[in-house]
């Protein structure tokens, strides 16, 4: 069992990607952010002022469009 799920860690892609709308950007070079369910963090990054932007591992990569979305609960 620990040797298919060390295969299968090693496959799987760690780094973790997300999208999420900046509330403020502060002067250390840090900005708030906040996830489409409510909670929100501070990453590393100040290149983006204002929209969306994509967030991996806990830094600004880029800005992310602002799309519609809907959530489905099941």
């Amino acid at each position: 069992m620990s040797n298919t799920l060390n295969r299968l860690g090693s496959v799987l892609d760690k780094t973790q990607r997300t999208i999420a709308n900046i509330v403020t950007v502060n002067t250390n070079g840090t900005t708030l952010v906040e996830y489409s369910d409510s909670s929100q963090s501070v990453v590393l990054g100040d290149s983006i002022q204002t929209g969306a932007v994509y967030v991996e591992n806990g830094r600004i990569v880029g800005s992310a469009p602002t799309l519609p979305y809907t959530e489905i609960e099941v």
